[in-house]
C-alpha cells in the first residue's frame, strides 16, 4: 500500500445491490433504481437550462502541493519511473517552493483516469450518489450522457463537474421521428416502470420535448430549435433507426417496429447545430446509418452498427466496408464501442443486464426476441469485424457501455474479444476516451500542465490487463480521493 503521512486510501467497493436489473424495451436497458425515492416533480426546485460544462471542470477548495515519487508513471508507450508534483491541480515536474505532502506510490502503475463515452446512469438526484461511488471505485472519471431529461440535470449540477466528483456532459433530449426510438421506451415503459418510482405519476406525453424531440419535417427544427439550444446542451443526439429502410414501419409493424429520423433532414440538423458550434452524435444500429450519419456530418458515432442484434436481422447489414472505416478516418469522428449492450447477463462483469426482460428474453417494439448463446456470438463477430476494421483505418474510438454500472465492464469485454493488444486497449479507455468527452481540458496523458487526475494501480496493466481493477490511489485536480461506504469524499 501506498505510504503517507496521513491515512491511506480505503479501496471499499460499494453495494451493488438495488433496482439495478429492470428490463426495457427497444433495445436500451434501464438504470438502477437505487432507493427508490418519491420525488414530485412539482415539488422539487428544478434548474432549467442548465448544462454541464464542456470546459474546465468547476474548481473546489484549494488543493496541497504534493510530491509524487517512486511512481511508474505511463507516458502513452510504457511506464517511465518519475517524480511529478502537484500545483494548483495540475502536474509539473518543477518542484514547488513549498510542498504539503510527499507521498510515496511505492513502485505503483499510475495511468490517466478512465472515461465512459455512453451511458444514462448519471440521470438524477435519486441514485446519483451510488452512481458516483461506482465511477469513482473503478477509476472512472468523465461520463457522457447521449440522452437525458435537463430538468433531472438541474437538479444534480451543483454536485458533479467538481473536484470530488465525477465530471458530466449532457445531450439533453434527443431528436427522433414521432413514434420512432426512443419515444415507445419512455411513454409505454420508463414511464411506468422507472421513473414512477422515483418522480411519481407522469401523463402520457409528459416525455415529449424532455426525454426526445420530435423533429417530422423541416418546419419543426425551425419552430422547436430556440428551445433545444435553449437547454444549453453539450451535444446533440440524433437516432438513425435502419434508415435503410424507405418506407419506415409504423410502429409495431415488421421484424423491428422500430425507426428514427428522416433521413432527409439528418444533414439539416447536423448544419444547424454546428453553426451553433454545437457538436451531434448519431444513434446508429445498421451500416447504413453509420454511412448517413458520416455523409450528414455528424462529429460522433454513439454505437458501432452491430451493438445491437436481433435474431430477424440480417448480419451483413451490420457490417461496415474498407471504405466506411476510410472515410469515418478521413472526417475525424469518434465511434463508441458499446459492445456490451447486448452481453447476457450471466456472463457480465457487474453491468446491468443487458436487453432482456424477465423472462429472459429480448423486448423490441413489443415483440420478444430469443436471446440465446448463437445470437450472442453472431453479434460479437460482427463487432469484432466492424472495431477492428476501424481500428485498423485509425478512426478515433471511444469506450462506452450504454447500460453497465460503469464503463469497466465495456473495456473487460473489448479485452475479451481480443481486438486490441492491452497497450492499444488502454490508450482508449484513458487517454482517448476522456480526451472525446471533454476535448478543451488537458487530460488523458500525464504531462506538464495536465490536469493532477491519475490512478495508481498496484500492478502493471500491458502485463495483465485486469490490473485496472486494483487502484490503490485516486486523485484528481490535485484532490485525493477515496470510496468509502459507498460515497465518494475529498480530501
Amino acid at each position: 500500500m501506498l505510504s503517507r503521512s496521513i491515512d491511506c486510501v480505503k479501496d471499499m467497493r460499494p453495494s451493488r445491490k438495488g433496482g439495478h436489473s429492470l428490463l426495457v424495451a427497444l433495445g436500451i436497458v434501464l438504470k438502477g433504481a437505487g432507493a427508490a425515492i418519491a420525488l414530485i416533480l412539482m415539488l422539487c426546485p428544478v434548474a432549467f437550462g442548465q448544462g454541464a460544462s464542456g470546459g474546465e471542470a468547476v474548481s473546489g477548495s484549494p488543493s496541497k502541493h504534493y510530491e509524487l515519487v517512486n511512481g511508474r508513471w505511463f507516458d502513452g508507450r510504457e511506464f517511465q519511473d518519475a517524480t511529478f508534483y502537484t500545483i494548483d491541480g495540475r502536474l509539473t515536474k518543477t518542484k514547488p517552493a513549498v510542498v504539503d505532502e510527499r507521498i510515496d506510490l511505492k513502485g505503483g502503475f499510475v495511468v490517466p483516469p478512465f472515461g465512459e463515452a455512453h451511458n444514462h446512469n448519471v440521470e438524477g438526484p435519486w441514485n446519483l450518489d451510488a452512481v458516483v461511488a461506482r465511477y469513482l471505485h473503478d477509476g472512472v472519471f468523465y461520463v457522457k450522457n447521449p440522452n437525458s431529461i435537463r430538468e433531472f440535470t438541474g437538479q444534480i449540477a451543483a454536485r458533479i463537474n467538481r473536484p470530488e466528483g465525477i465530471d458530466v456532459v449532457f445531450a439533453n433530449a434527443g431528436l427522433t421521428s414521432a413514434g420512432g426510438h426512443p419515444v415507445p421506451l419512455y411513454e409505454h415503459v420508463l414511464r411506468e416502470f422507472r421513473y414512477r418510482a422515483v418522480i411519481g405519476e407522469v401523463p402520457p406525453g409528459w416525455f415529449n420535448n424532455r426525454g426526445y424531440v420530435v423533429i417530422d419535417r423541416e418546419e419543426d427544427i425551425q419552430n422547436k430549435w430556440s428551445s433545444i439550444v435553449a437547454g444549453k446542451p453539450n451535444f446533440l443526439k440524433v437516432f438513425l433507426v435502419h434508415s435503410e429502410d424507405r418506407a419506415p414501419p409504423r410502429l409495431g409493424d415488421g421484424p423491428h417496429g422500430r425507426r428514427g429520423l428522416d433521413s432527409e433532414l439528418v444533414p439539416l440538423i447536423v448544419a444547424r447545430a454546428h453553426q451553433a458550434r454545437v457538436r451531434v452524435a448519431a444513434h446508429v444500429e445498421t451500416a447504413a446509418d453509420f454511412r448517413l450519419a458520416l455523409s450528414a456530418g455528424v462529429d460522433e458515432m454513439a454505437h458501432v452498427p452491430g451493438w445491437f442484434l436481433a435474431p430477424t436481422d440480417q448480419d451483413s447489414r451490420m457490417m461496415l466496408t474498407e471504405e466506411d472505416a476510410r472515410l469515418a478516418a478521413k472526417a475525424g469522428v469518434i465511434v463508441t464501442t458499446t459492445t456490451v449492450a447486448m452481453k447476457p447477463a450471466e456472463s457480465g462483469h457487474g453491468q446491468h443486464a443487458p436487453h432482456h426482460d424477465a423472462h429472459g428474453t429480448h423486448s423490441q417494439g413489443g415483440h420478444a426476441l430469443s436471446m440465446d448463446s448463437t445470437l450472442w456470438q453472431r453479434a460479437k463477430a460482427v463487432q469484432r469485424h466492424n472495431i477492428g476494421l476501424l481500428h485498423r483505418h485509425a478512426v478515433k474510438l471511444a469506450i462506452g457501455s450504454d447500460h453497465a454500472e460503469t464503463s469497466l465492464a465495456e473495456a473487460l469485454h473489448l479485452h475479451e474479444l481480443g481486438i486490441f493488444d492491452k497497450l492499444t486497449l488502454l490508450n482508449i479507455w484513458c487517454e482517448q476516451t476522456p480526451q472525446a468527452i471533454f476535448p478543451e481540458r488537458r487530460i488523458g496523458r500525464l504531462q506538464e500542465g495536465y490536469e493532477a487526475s491519475f490512478l495508481v494501480l498496484r500492478d502493471n496493466p500491458l502485463e495483465r490487463f485486469e490490473a485496472v481493477t486494483q487502484i490503490d490511489l485516486r486523485m484528481k485536480q490535485g484532490h485525493i480521493l477515496a470510496v468509502e461506504k459507498g460515497e465518494p469524499w475529498m480530501h
